[in-house]
């Protein structure tokens, strides 16, 4: 039996882009994949981050929770992999050098856990270890390696993977008797940002999510790439296995 998926990543609460949201419901109601897998960083928490200066600490983080949370009652992710983003809240709920602000990061973590509770999500912490997802011969995570070689080194660490966190879209196949291919699936968010206005790099950043299916009796594996491209979205909607 073939066991058909679709992994997406990186949202960032109120920073996503509605068009690929929209694109990726789109396919989800047409595949109709018996996996839906997210990949991290439901929430951007830019208040959060570490040097976040005092405009950005200013910030009120209730409308990308909102919007967060909303993503996750509207495609109903069967698991989910927390992201760096997402673990600045468990962070703050950890802190007990911020007084009150750890309180509100406890009451952020408690709502987040009682969601995805609430539509069935499984979900793993922000870990190299214990965050990686496997099914088949196939892993998914968030991503821990960054850069334009993060596909290479992915696959040379966790072997056949899909992740998130680069926001780019990637490829990377090991050289071996076995199938070792790392994928980077792009993001969900808007490709430009305040934090990256003037940095080129974040030019390879592009949207997309990936489609596939797993042999349940052998474990392997096949994906594909859904993209957007001038505007617009290229979706494997069939497959056809002969």
């Amino acid at each position: 039996m073939l066991q058909r998926f679709i992994f997406a990543s990186d949202l960032h609460g109120d920073q996503q882009d509605k068009g690929a949201v929209k694109a990726l419901l789109t396919a989800t109601e047409s595949f109709k994949p018996h996996l839906r897998i997210f990949g991290g960083d439901l929430i951007d928490a830019r208040p959060l981050r570490r040097g976040a200066g005092a405009e950005e600490r200013a910030e009120s983080m209730s409308h990308d929770w909102r919007k967060g949370l909303e993503f996750i009652s509207l495609w109903k992710p069967t698991h989910l992999l927390m992201g760096n983003h997402d673990q600045r809240l468990y962070d703050l709920a950890e802190d007990d050098s911020k007084g009150i602000e750890q309180d509100y990061g406890f009451k952020g973590v408690q709502e987040l856990e009682a969601r995805l509770e609430k539509v069935g999500t499984k979900w793993l912490p922000y870990h190299k270890r214990k965050g990686v997802f496997e099914f088949g011969k196939m892993k998914a995570l968030h991503g821990y390696f960054a850069g334009v070689n993060a596909a290479r080194q992915h696959a040379l660490c966790y072997g056949g993977c899909i992740f998130g966190h680069t926001h780019s879209i990637d490829e990377h196949a090991i050289p071996g008797l076995k199938r070792r291919v790392a994928r980077g699936a792009g993001c969900l968010c808007k490709l430009d940002m305040k934090w990256n206005a003037r940095m080129p790099g974040t030019l390879r950043h592009a949207h997309g999510f990936v489609m596939g299916v797993i042999n349940e009796k052998t474990g392997n594996y096949w994906s594909m790439q859904a993209e957007e491209i001038d505007g617009k979205w290229v979706i494997p909607e069939k497959l056809k296995v002969i």
